[in-house]
């Protein structure tokens, strides 16, 4: 999430229950490829079914792994959320 969010820096969360998301949020979410990865990127579209497209705030799309690589991710995977 460089460059908003540094590396060590506490990011404070709210348990994600189905609240309204939208897009320029930050959430916390399971690695839809991989259960056991968590990983904190900025929802940047919200398709008509709800699905959630998550990029990293560095402007280079090859500098992380996101929505480029893995496509959009259900509500299901997120666990918290960050509006700070």
């Amino acid at each position: 999430m460089w460059p908003n969010l540094d590396d060590g820096q506490v990011l404070y969360c709210e348990e994600f229950t189905g609240q309204e998301l939208s897009i320029g949020d930050i959430i916390v979410f399971s690695h839809p490829l991989n259960s056991k990865i968590v990983m904190i990127k900025r929802i940047q579209k919200i398709n008509s079914d709800g699905e959630l497209w998550v990029v990293g705030d560095n402007p280079d799309p090859t500098s992380s792994d996101d929505s480029h690589n893995f496509g959009f991710i259900t509500k299901n995977n997120v666990l918290g959320i960050n509006r700070g």
